[in-house]
C-alpha cells in the first residue's frame, strides 16, 4: 500500500487518487489532487507500481503521519463539510470523539458490555 504523500504545491494536505464521475470526455480517467483544496491537479497515467505514477516522486514522502498531520487532516474535513453545508444548503451530521491516550475506562464503554472489552 502507497504511504501518503504531501501535496507537492501546499505542502498541508495530502494526494488524493480520484476518478472522474461527472458525465464528460474525461469519465473514468483517473487524476490526483490535494486533500486541502489548494488547487494541486495533475492527470494519472496508470501503472503497475500502483496509485502513484513516475511524475509524483516529486511529492514530499514524509513517512507515516504524525497523530498532528491526521488531527490537522480531520480540520480541513471538517472545514470542507462547512464549505457543503453552506453552499448545497445541506446539513452533514457527524459524531466523533477524540481523546488524548488510549486508556479503556468505564466511563468511555457506555453501554458495551464489559465481556466485550476483554
Amino acid at each position: 500500500m502507497p504511504k501518503k504523500k504531501r501535496c507537492p504545491v501546499c505542502a498541508n494536505g495530502f494526494v488524493k487518487w480520484m476518478e472522474v464521475e461527472k458525465k464528460s470526455a474525461n469519465i473514468g480517467r483517473l487524476f490526483f489532487c490535494c486533500s486541502s483544496n489548494c488547487g494541486y491537479f495533475k492527470w494519472s497515467n496508470e501503472n503497475l507500481n500502483g496509485a502513484y505514477d513516475v511524475g509524483e516522486s516529486s511529492g514530499v514522502d514524509s513517512g507515516s503521519p504524525t497523530a498532528k498531520d491526521e488531527i490537522e487532516e480531520l480540520s480541513r474535513i471538517f472545514k470542507i463539510f462547512a464549505q457543503i453545508t453552506e453552499r448545497q444548503d445541506v446539513e452533514i451530521s457527524i459524531n466523533v470523539t477524540i481523546r488524548k491516550g488510549k486508556s479503556c475506562t468505564e466511563e468511555n464503554i457506555k453501554g458495551k458490555d464489559k465481556t466485550e472489552m476483554g
